[in-house]
């Protein structure tokens, strides 16, 4: 049985929604200071969640990063991903007109809605894009009592 809903087309509630993550989201790492002052997350990336009847696809942008910078931990029911991304030296000494590329340590997490065979998780990162299948436990069968 699926619990996530597909919408192909998004409602103006979705947009509404995305948006007030999106606000949030900025929001929250100016209380995560690292000693130094340096801000511990600066930016979120973009993801995709899918249920089959198996499995949950997670699907991660993360332009510009190697796996090697990328941490992936799953823990009763909650998956987090997190990592950094390093601004080029070079780019320092430019004098930018517009700047919109984000940089710095990022945090993701989420809890799935159902038991995860953890012994079975696989990503992979390939052109960008971190793919993670989580291996749902299937669920038990209801088992006839009979009656004496």
């Amino acid at each position: 049985m699926r619990s996530l809903l597909r919408i192909e087309q998004p409602t103006s509630l979705d947009v509404l929604r995305r948006e007030m993550d999106h606000l949030f989201d900025e929001m929250m790492p100016f209380s995560w200071k690292r000693s130094n002052g340096e801000k511990i997350a600066n930016w979120a990336p973009n993801a995709d969640l899918v249920e089959e009847d198996s499995a949950f696809h997670l699907r991660v942008d993360l332009p510009g990063m190697t796996k090697k910078d990328i941490k992936i931990n799953y823990q009763d029911g909650r998956l987090t991903i997190s990592g950094e991304r390093e601004r080029e030296k070079e780019e320092e000494t430019r004098d930018y007109i517009r700047r919109e590329r984000s940089y710095g340590s990022f945090y993701k997490s989420l809890t799935l809605p159902s038991e995860i065979k953890e012994e079975q998780i696989k990503a992979n990162f390939k052109d960008g894009v971190l793919n993670v299948t989580l291996p749902k436990v299937e669920a038990k069968k209801a088992k006839a009592v009979h009656i004496e």
